[in-house]
C-alpha cells in the first residue's frame, strides 16, 4: 500500500491514523490465519481480563514460540516496508503480536493505557497496526487520545479491577496517575480530543504506542471482536527503564529492563526481530 504522506502527518501529530484498504481479502485471509494459529498456539500468559466479569475477554500477547509466524506474515504482506515508509526509517524491527477476543455482545470498554507504560523504552518511532476481522462501528472501535503520545507518561492500570481502570500498575514511580478519562467525558464530552474511526474488513488502526487508547466495547448489535496487533519500531528509539519497586501486574515487568543501558541510549532489545 502506497503511504500518503497525510497519513505520515497524522500519525506524527496525532499519535493516530487510519490505513483504508491495507488488506485486500487475498491479505486479510492471511492476517487472520496468522491470528488463528495464535490462538491454537497460546502463551503461558494467555487468559481472560476481568475473568468472571461481564467485562471479560481473551487476550494473548507476545508468544515467542509463534514468532517465525508471525514475522512470516509480516514480510509476506510487505509490512515490514510499510511500516518503514511511515517513517522514513532505515530499520524495522516486530515487538510482538496482541490477540484479542470479545465475544456475546456485552464486554465493555478497554481501559485506557499508554503500552509504553509495560515496556522500557520511548521514542518517536513506535507503532501498533490494529486489525479485526468484523466491520466495526465507530462506537465500537478503540479510541485515541489526539496528540497524547507527545504528552505525559502515565502509570499504567493493573487490570485487575473491573471497577477501577485507573487503579496504578506501578507502585513507586513519579509517574501521574492515569486520568478518569470516561468520568470526564460523561461531565463533558468534549474534555477530551478523542478521535476514533468506523473501520471495515481490511482497514487498520494505525496508532503510536505511547498514545493513551482504551474503549472498543461489543454490544448486541456488533457483538464479536477479533483483533491482531502488531507493533513495531524503527531507528529512534530509546532506552527510558520501567519503575522498580513494585509492580501490580501477572509479574514483574521491570524485569525487562536493562541495566547494562543508559537512559536515552538507542533501544534494540533481544526479543525483538529486526524485520528491515
Amino acid at each position: 500500500m502506497h503511504v500518503r504522506e497525510q497519513m505520515k502527518l497524522e500519525l506524527a501529530r496525532d499519535g493516530a491514523t487510519v490505513a483504508r484498504g491495507l488488506f485486500s481479502p487475498e491479505r486479510l485471509k492471511r492476517m487472520r490465519e496468522a491470528f488463528d494459529y495464535g490462538i491454537a498456539h497460546p502463551s503461558p500468559q494467555h487468559g481472560y481480563a476481568f475473568a468472571g466479569t461481564p467485562d471479560e475477554h481473551f487476550n494473548d500477547y507476545g508468544n515467542f514460540d509463534n514468532r517465525d509466524v508471525h514475522v512470516a506474515t509480516v514480510k509476506a504482506l510487505g509490512l515490514d516496508e510499510f511500516v518503514a515508509s511511515l517513517w522514513d526509517s532505515e530499520h524495522v524491527w516486530f515487538i510482538g503480536e496482541e490477540l484479542f477476543i470479545k465475544k456475546g455482545g456485552r464486554a465493555g470498554r478497554s481501559p485506557w493505557h499508554q503500552d509504553t507504560s509495560y515496556y522500557p523504552f520511548s521514542g518517536p518511532q513506535l507503532l501498533n497496526i490494529w486489525t479485526c476481522f468484523e466491520k466495526i462501528p465507530r462506537k465500537n472501535a478503540l479510541e485515541v487520545v489526539r496528540g497524547s503520545h507527545l504528552g505525559a507518561q502515565y502509570n499504567g492500570t493493573s487490570y485487575n479491577d473491573p471497577n477501577d481502570h485507573t487503579k496504578p500498575l506501578w507502585a513507586n514511580t513519579d509517574w501521574p496517575l492515569l486520568p478518569n478519562i470516561e468520568a470526564d467525558r460523561a461531565k463533558d464530552p468534549a474534555s477530551w480530543d478523542v478521535v476514533s474511526w468506523e473501520l471495515e474488513p481490511g482497514d487498520a488502526l494505525l496508532f503510536h504506542s505511547g498514545s493513551l487508547h482504551g474503549g472498543a466495547p461489543v454490544t448486541p448489535d456488533c457483538p464479536d471482536r477479533h483483533t491482531l496487533v502488531y507493533r513495531f519500531y524503527g531507528d529512534k528509539l530509546f532506552y527510558r527503564p520501567l519503575p522498580t519497586g513494585g509492580c501490580n501486574y501477572g509479574y514483574d515487568i521491570s524485569n525487562l529492563n536493562d541495566p547494562s543501558l543508559t537512559p536515552g541510549e538507542p533501544f534494540r532489545a533481544p526479543y525483538c526481530t529486526q524485520v528491515r
